[in-house]
């Protein structure tokens, strides 16, 4: 009974700490560097631990109070360090970041190494909740705008449309389109591996298969992007600026989330059959 006390006490006195970190990226932090997948990580992260509950009592009780090793030690002293600093700095980067080793850590101490591994990945999935320094965003985003609107030049121009570019603007027929942050797809990629990376953690089956599925996302997300980016410029072309920007401009999102997904399947449903055909060949 004092044993689970003190672990509750443990675990309230974490939500406390945090409580100011998560209110400050949920009321501003993600919109400002256009993350807002995020909002969904931590629900997401808590359900896949209560959905293993079961495991998680049995290994517990298995494990008695707790690991309590010297690994746990050496996460949980550094996630308290980077907390701190990052708290001080007022740095959001490293304080949201803290949360990854302190929780590993603090698993791993009153639970064991069973309970610790089963929840690796619900903990690790958190790290898509970290919001990135405006640096690194600019030096991802950047060079995915730059080859965006260079491919979306090249396919349009070689079917004979008058279109131009000069840096991130496209000009086709009398319209301009800037490439602004959005259009680098990377709000799309990283909502889509989110949501992928939990789809491969449920289903079944070989490490092989969802190693495969998990790679496919990169470039399904980046085509269908693409994708999206001429089929707005061949919207303007035709039926100009305000029809590109207005429905279709906000509806694309979706278009990107279809495409994605439909490649998905066909991937998985591909790698099914080669998995079936060589179980039923042996």
């Amino acid at each position: 009974m004092k044993t689970k006390i003190a672990h509750y006490l443990v675990w309230t006195l974490t939500a406390a700490m945090y409580a100011p970190v998560f209110f400050n990226l949920y009321s501003f932090r993600w919109d400002k560097v256009d993350y807002t997948h995020a909002y969904y990580i931590l629900p997401i992260s808590l359900w896949l631990t209560w959905r293993k509950r079961a495991a998680l009592k049995e290994l517990a009780a298995g494990s008695g109070t707790g690991g309590g090793s010297l690994a746990s030690f050496f996460l949980i002293v550094p996630g308290i360090l980077m907390f701190i600093i990052g708290w001080r700095q007022d740095y959001l980067f490293i304080s949201t970041l803290s949360l990854i080793p302190l929780l590993s850590g603090l698993v791993l101490f009153l639970y064991g190494t069973g309970v610790a591994k089963t929840l690796s990945f619900p903990i690790l999935y958190l790290l898509l909740l970290v919001p990135p320094p405006f640096g690194i965003l600019d030096s991802i985003t950047l060079p995915m705008r730059y080859g965006i609107s260079a491919a979306t030049e090249t396919i349009l121009g070689f079917f004979d449309y008058p279109i131009t570019r000069k840096g991130l603007l496209l000009t086709i027929g009398y319209n301009d389109i800037f490439m602004g942050q959005p259009c680098s797809g990377f709000r799309s990629l990283i909502t889509m591996f989110s949501l992928v990376l939990v789809y491969v953690y449920i289903i079944k089956g070989s490490t092989g298969k969802k190693l495969i599925l998990t790679a496919f996302i990169i470039p399904a997300a980046l085509l269908g992007n693409l994708i999206r980016v001429i089929t707005l410029c061949l919207i303007t072309f035709y039926f100009g600026e305000e029809a590109g920007q207005g429905f279709f401009h906000n509806f694309s999102g979706i278009m990107i989330f279809i495409i994605t997904i439909s490649g998905l399947m066909g991937v998985e449903a591909i790698l099914d059959r080669l998995y079936s055909g060589r179980r039923s060949y042996y």
